[in-house]
């Protein structure tokens, strides 16, 4: 028998999958029958809890990682390569983020969500982290009981010497017996002292590993493989000489010191390493929280009558893109809804932004939280912590859990220890070593040693210090004192710290040994949440106080608060919203937490008005999409959210494109009683002439400055809104319009140039990094000045500089606001602007009361209609991915409504998920907003086929079908990628039948590319798409369940 030796990637991934990672071309491997075949083995490690594609800190999809994503990939090469493939993982896996967290608090007794993952995903093996400890030996224990897999170590002992977990496992794989060996950091017994103490000794690796690779050979395996929990070669980041503890990480050492090892996938340093070769041995590591899987072949061939690996390569395949697979996140589901429910419960509130960027460069108020938390809980003179994250920060408004979380993401308890006055000097110049020194030149500035984690740089409060970084370290702490007396070597302080820190973790051996005078096992993250919880509204001044600074060429003389991410003294603050959709009232998000709201977007506005007053002036701007969305708006045409905007005293909005959505002549007419200009630029007839009734730019003046506004609108437009709502006009390549636009409002005199854009971008949940989309090209292409942005359209946070401007979007549904500063001086620039957004959730936010009855009359109006119950949900259906529930359950209703034998809805007219439990009309109009009409589209069966391949066409998927199965090959060309198409009980497409396939106008007429094929007689049905799914649901068994089967797969 002779095995396929197709790609072993196979791309094959789900459906939803998008964008396809590049190919890989593996070199050709004999097959059994010439005596040898190709071994796949996969990998990921230190996944954290990352088991959903799910930012829990900011509440929303996160489309480059999770366990779910990277169970794709692992299907796919599976089922591409028949029992060919191993999966393994190198440890970490059972703590890190606020899902483990909650797997914890709630699952710990029962099935861990974890493990649970896991064993839907059929893992081979995995080695034990040294973060599996965080929660104790029972809970790490109990998750290795309910694993159908072995978890690993060679070198974890009982007290009386044994064995505390299995050293190694064979499997077998087309005859062919493969033994893994797993091990574990031995720096367990540093930060996990007290959960180990008197339970597990952890010894050295090389030595176990040596031990084991030998018991392994001697049972049969012909192939090893070494999974193991420590780094390359990195220095340890404990004092090996002062705990007497081996080496933190020595993959490197096994790979060179073990002969016939093949394989070493390996973990703890979060990085990612791809074929690397030492001696025979092929070395992996996957990028953490599931962020690739690691691809190792090992072509494996006879030698006589046994086995040998004739050659191996690796490579890594992103998670990022590709659907979640669907038995991980059923088996994680219930977790996943308590730790969203959690992590958005709000605790309190704040009227000021706390900032955490600079935090390891000047003294700020969001590490002062921490430390003087822990000061007044354990009575300590002094306190210290590390800034563990620089995205972490508090937006004014409520304050979640989640932003505690993030804040401080580690289950560290609090501790305090007693220390001489030389200790706390040794202590501050140990920390000093995260700085190398100073870069040299006019703009001198500090340098961290990549070989130091940010997480161990401690910040000391209690004690007022200076590290002058132009010095050695050992020198550095040039002053230090407390409470005004400098302090001398045999002074005696108490300091409170977390546990991990006076266990000696990161090499901190100055303490170790530091009598301990307080230890009650408390959770800092949970005393900082019961802080707020206590206080309700924080502020800066109940914490802050300047007391250390960093001294270098350049430094500033006195650090001050944190580095504001506004600007100070005069500015123009421009506040902004975008992609509104009508939405006047709040809305739960995934967890339930009420956000957005006009009443309390008006709110927000207001607060971000007055604060800087009277130093600033301020500008209101929109990013487009203001009106269609919601009951109360779209039955009205828009005209309420008109009023809003009147009300608000909105500047200018970009033209987006589902402004157009109800016609030409209904758009003129809210321009027409719109107060602030709607702009769009870029807007040409075909011919090229301009397009009188849209306006291209405004120039407004703020106290002495005049500002020149240009809007843009997406290119998108044509095919994102019905085709005949825009005829006779094109949309045009903005960045040339921009620079001419910016040139013209130069010459009348703007000061400032602000562009309005509906087109948007990706970003990291932060919004500050990895950025990319159409309005970062649209920055990096001007050529003249422009001196910020606000954009649009894709309903995500940004706020991000490209070429020095800065660029802001706030999400969507006024679920935030965007506040952007640009320093002033004489009315003009006098430097780069800075922006954040700002979350609004409702509660700790007082609504305005004048926008408040607007919304109500609003609503009010429409409270008969929107109210009315249709059907119940037992279970919420979210738009995850490209292919999910709701789509499948539309377009089964279309197909209803239609009497169609097929039916395809495209995704961009699904614009809302639906809760469990009661499903209203209202929710339903949020669903499907656009009031599109049906079509049967009559066709032959080989026209059916023509017109599916344009479904498959594109490298992601955009529509949902109804009535048929479709399995595509997208590696194949254009037009011919549909290997079979399967109509219900059995049946086949046959090319001459005539077959009825259900559509919306919208796509009739050639949204998104799919009118139907020449030909096809197109017959209105006069069925508004919103009321066939009404019709339909009604007609459902309650509670309604959604059809979750996959209906577009890929397949070889």
């Amino acid at each position: 028998m002779k095995f396929s030796t197709g790609p072993i990637l196979l791309l094959a991934l789900a459906a939803a999958c998008a964008p396809r990672p590049g190919s890989v071309t593996p070199s050709r491997s004999p097959g059994t029958g010439s005596g040898g075949f190709d071994l796949i083995v996969l990998s990921t490690t230190d996944v954290h809890g990352r088991i959903r594609g799910w930012d829990y800190y900011s509440d929303s999809a996160e489309s480059v990682r999770g366990l779910a994503r990277a169970a794709t990939v692992v299907d796919s090469i599976r089922a591409a390569n028949p029992e060919r493939v191993l999966l393994v993982d190198a440890g970490d896996l059972l703590q890190g983020n606020p899902f483990a967290y909650v797997a914890r608090r709630q699952f710990g007794d029962s099935a861990n969500p974890i493990v649970a993952a896991m064993n839907a995903m059929r893992y081979d093996a995995a080695a034990i982290g040294n973060h599996e400890y965080n929660y104790g030996v029972p809970y790490l224990e109990r998750a290795v009981r309910q694993a159908r897999f072995p978890f690993l170590s060679a070198n974890t002992y009982r007290p009386d010497g044994k064995l505390a977990f299995r050293a190694w496992t064979i499997v077998e794989r087309q005859g062919v017996k493969i033994g893994i060996v797993g091990a574990t950091t031995p720096g367990v017994m540093v930060w996990d002292a007290e959960n180990v103490r008197g339970r597990i000794r952890l010894g050295e690796i090389v030595s176990a590993v040596r031990k084991a690779v030998g018991e392994v050979r001697d049972a049969g395996a012909k192939i090893v493989i070494v999974t193991m929990h420590s780094g390359l070669d990195e220095p340890a980041s404990y004092d090996s000489a002062a705990t007497g503890l081996p080496s933190e990480n020595v993959a490197g050492r096994v790979a060179r010191e073990i002969p016939g090892i093949h394989l070493i996938v390996y973990g703890h340093t979060h990085r990612e390493q791809k074929n690397l070769h030492i001696g025979s041995t092929l070395l992996m590591q996957p990028k953490n929280w599931a962020t690739s899987v690691g691809v190792s072949r090992l072509s494996i061939a006879r030698a006589g009558s046994g086995w040998r690996v004739a050659a191996s390569s690796g490579e890594t395949i992103q998670a990022a893109g590709h659907a979640e697979f669907p038995a991980v996140v059923a088996v994680a589901e219930a977790a996943h809804r308590a730790t969203v429910a959690y992590a958005n419960t709000v605790i309190g509130f704040t009227r000021t932004a706390w900032r955490g960027d600079s935090a390891r460069l000047r003294d700020t108020p969001l590490i002062d939280l921490i430390l003087e938390v822990e000061r007044k809980v354990t009575g300590a003179d002094l306190a210290s912590t590390a800034a563990f994250t620089l995205d972490a920060a508090l937006d004014t408004g409520a304050i979640t859990v989640a932003e505690m979380a993030r804040l401080y993401p580690y289950d560290n308890t609090l501790r305090a220890v007693r220390i001489s006055g030389r200790q706390l000097r040794d202590y501050l110049e140990f920390s000093s070593r995260y700085y190398a020194g100073v870069a040299a030149g006019p703009a001198a500035s500090p340098t961290t040693d990549p070989g130091i984690p940010g997480y161990n740089y401690d910040i000391i409060a209690g004690a007022d210090y200076a590290l002058d970084l132009t010095k050695p370290v050992g020198s550095r702490v040039t002053s230090l004192s407390v409470k005004g007396k400098r302090v001398a070597p045999a002074d005696s302080f108490t300091l409170a710290l977390n546990n991990y820190r006076q266990s000696g973790g990161g090499g901190f051996a100055m303490i170790q040994g530091a009598p301990v005078v307080y230890d009650k096992q408390e959770e800092i993250r949970d005393l900082l949440i019961a802080e707020v919880t206590r206080r309700q509204e924080l502020k800066q001044a109940d914490y802050f106080t300047q007391n250390w600074s960093l001294v270098y060429p350049g430094a500033p003389a006195v650090a001050g608060a944190a580095r504001e991410t506004l600007a100070q003294g005069p500015r123009l603050r421009i506040i902004s919203t975008n992609d509104f959709h009508g939405a006047l009232e709040p809305r739960p998000d995934a967890g339930g937490v009420q956000r957005g709201g006009a009443a309390y977007v008006a709110a927000m506005i207001d607060r971000a008005r007055e604060e800087c007053a009277p130093a600033c002036e301020t500008l209101l701007l929109d990013g487009g999409d203001m009106f269609q969305g919601t009951p109360a708006s779209n039955l009205a045409f828009g005209r309420p959210v008109v009023e809003y905007y009147n009300r608000m005293g909105y500047a200018a909005a970009a033209l987006g494109n589902h402004e157009f959505d109800w016609g030409v002549d209904t758009l003129r007419a809210r321009m027409r009683e719109a107060k602030h200009a709607i702009l769009g630029a870029n807007v040409r007839f075909t011919d090229g002439r301009d397009v009188p009734w849209i306006r291209d730019d405004t120039l407004v003046t703020r106290g002495s400055t005049r500002i020149g506004i240009i809007g843009i609108s997406t290119q998108e437009t044509p095919t994102n809104t019905l085709p005949a709502n825009v005829r006779g006009l094109r949309f045009d390549e903005p960045a040339p319009v921009v620079d001419a636009r910016a040139r013209a409002l130069r010459a009348r005199g703007a000061d400032v140039i602000v562009v309005v854009a509906h087109d948007g971008a990706f970003c990291s949940a932060s919004g500050t990094e990895a950025c990319a989309g159409e309005i970062i090209d649209l920055a990096n292409a001007l050529t003249e000045k422009v001196d910020a942005i606000v954009s649009g359209h894709t309903h995500s946070v940004i706020d991000f500089s490209v070429k020095g401007i800065p660029i802001v979007q706030a999400r969507s549904s006024g679920q935030a606001i965007a506040v952007l500063d640009i320093p002033l001086s004489d009315g003009k620039p006098s430097g780069e602007g800075s922006g954040e957004v700002r979350q609004v959730v409702v509660s700790g936010t007082r609504p305005s009361a004048s926008v408040d009855s607007l919304v109500k009359r609003a609503t009010g109006r429409v409270g008969s209609v929107v109210n009315r119950r249709v059907a119940r949900l037992g279970a919420p259906l979210a738009r995850t991915g490209n292919q999910y529930a709701l789509g499948n359950l539309i377009a089964d209703a279309q197909r209803w409504a239609g009497k169609g034998d097929i039916a395809i809805m495209n995704n961009g007219g699904i614009r809302a998920g639906l809760r469990a439990g009661p499903v209203t009309y209202g929710s339903l109009f949020e669903v499907q907003p656009f009031a599109n009409t049906l079509y049967r589209a009559r066709m032959s069966g080989a026209q059916v086929k023509e017109y599916l391949e344009r479904v498959v066409a594109r490298d992601e998927l955009r529509e949902h079908v109804s009535g048929v199965t479709i399995e595509y090959n997208p590696e194949l060309p254009k037009g011919q990628r549909i290997v079979s198409l399967r109509l219900p009980a059995g049946r086949t497409l046959s090319d001459a039948a005539m077959y009825n396939v259900i559509v919306n106008n919208f796509m009739a007429t050639g949204g998104v590319n799919m009118r139907p094929p020449a030909g096809a007689r197109l017959i209105p049905l006069g069925i508004v798409d919103l009321d066939a799914l009404v019709d339909y649901m009604r007609t459902l068994r309650s509670p309604v369940t959604a059809p979750s089967e996959a209906r577009i797969v890929i397949t070889q």
